[in-house]
C-alpha cells in the first residue's frame, strides 16, 4: 500500500491518460513506497515494491516513461513536475523536480497537482492541511 497520500496522488493523475497509463492505473492497490531519495535540493526518486497480484495487470509494454504533472506548492518557488517510470511492464518509480533546484526533503502536505500534457482533460488534485 502506497502510504504517501502525495504520491498516491501524483501516480492517480499520471496514470489516467492514454491507454498504457489507464491500464498501468490497475496496478496502483499492489504498490508499495519503499523508498524515498532525496537529491540535493533538487526533487525526489520514489522506488516501489509490489505484491505478486500486480503482475494481473502487467502491461504488454515493456518500458514506458509517462509524465506531464505539474506540482504548485507553497513550498516550491516556481513549482515542479513528475514522471513514473515501468519496466518490464510494472510501475517501478517516480521522480519529482522542481523546476528551480530546490525542493524539500519531505512529502508536500499542501499542494495542487495539474495534468498539462497534450490533449488532457487538465484534472487537478489540491491538498491543503
Amino acid at each position: 500500500m502506497i502510504v504517501s497520500k502525495y504520491i498516491l496522488d501524483v501516480l492517480k493523475l499520471l496514470l489516467d491518460g492514454d491507454e498504457n497509463g489507464k491500464a498501468a492505473k490497475l496496478q496502483i492497490p499492489f504498490l508499495s513506497d519503499a523508498e524515498y531519495e532525496y537529491t540535493n535540493g533538487g526533487g525526489v526518486f520514489v522506488s516501489f515494491l509490489h505484491s505478486e497480484e500486480i503482475f494481473e495487470h502487467k502491461l504488454t509494454k515493456d518500458d514506458l516513461v509517462l509524465n506531464g504533472v505539474t506540482i504548485v506548492s507553497p513550498e516550491l518557488k516556481i513549482g515542479a513536475d513528475a514522471t513514473v517510470f515501468l519496466r518490464d511492464g510494472i510501475v517501478d518509480r517516480l521522480e519529482i523536480w522542481s523546476f528551480d533546484g530546490n525542493y524539500p526533503d519531505h512529502d508536500l502536505i499542501n499542494y495542487t497537482l495539474k495534468q498539462v500534457w497534450h490533449d488532457s482533460s487538465g484534472s487537478v488534485i489540491e491538498a491543503s492541511e
